[in-house]
């Protein structure tokens, strides 16, 4: 009998104490800010407005999640920590604009984000842009899909899409970026 009461309070303990820990990682780890890489490409000139939208480009680039968390919290804590990754920040800037060549002159963005580890897009932006002109635009969204399933892949892709305002005269450079908030 004494057997079994010990045998149940280890088992208690055990479990307790693995559930305290992950309470308390989750209390400790608070959680990190995580910048994506900025992609750089060029719009080429658009002579003329389309109705519809169009593919601005896809983008691939290898991600690891465990190295990034780890990199942020000093080693500290890595993917094990993570609960929720979601989109805080999205910067668009294109980087030769001018006046007649500008944010201006697009009128919306969409970027869809897929991943080897989930292949079935997710959304992730989907705005108009000001119709003023500006080279850099900043979105802070108020809410956005949880991302984790896909920063647990090893390969990350963004498709970015676009609709025209007004015109180009020339070749735009843009650069896009991200933050992503990992609780």
């Amino acid at each position: 009998m004494k057997k079994i009461i010990f045998i149940f309070f280890a088992t208690s303990l055990v479990v307790i104490s693995t559930t305290s820990c992950k309470k308390i990682i989750a209390a400790v780890f608070g959680g990190t800010d995580v910048n994506t890489p900025a992609i750089q490409d060029t719009i080429p000139v658009i002579p003329f407005v389309l109705p519809a939208e169009v593919q601005l480009g896809t983008y691939t680039f290898p991600f690891n999640l465990d190295s990034v968390v780890r990199a942020n919290t000093g080693g500290v804590f890595g993917a094990k920590a993570v609960n929720s990754v979601k989109l805080k920040q999205f910067t668009f800037e294109l980087l030769n604009a001018d006046t007649a060549n500008n944010i201006a002159n697009l009128m919306t963005a969409r970027i869809e984000l897929t991943s080897n580890s989930d292949n079935n897009p997710a959304e992730i932006l989907n705005v108009t842009l000001p119709d003023s002109t500006a080279s850099t635009f900043i979105y802070t969204p108020t809410s956005t899909p949880e991302l984790l399933p896909y920063i647990k892949g090893s390969q990350i892709t963004y498709t970015l899409y676009g609709r025209v305002r007004r015109v180009t005269t020339k070749p735009l450079l843009f650069s896009v970026s991200g933050v992503l908030r990992a609780n």
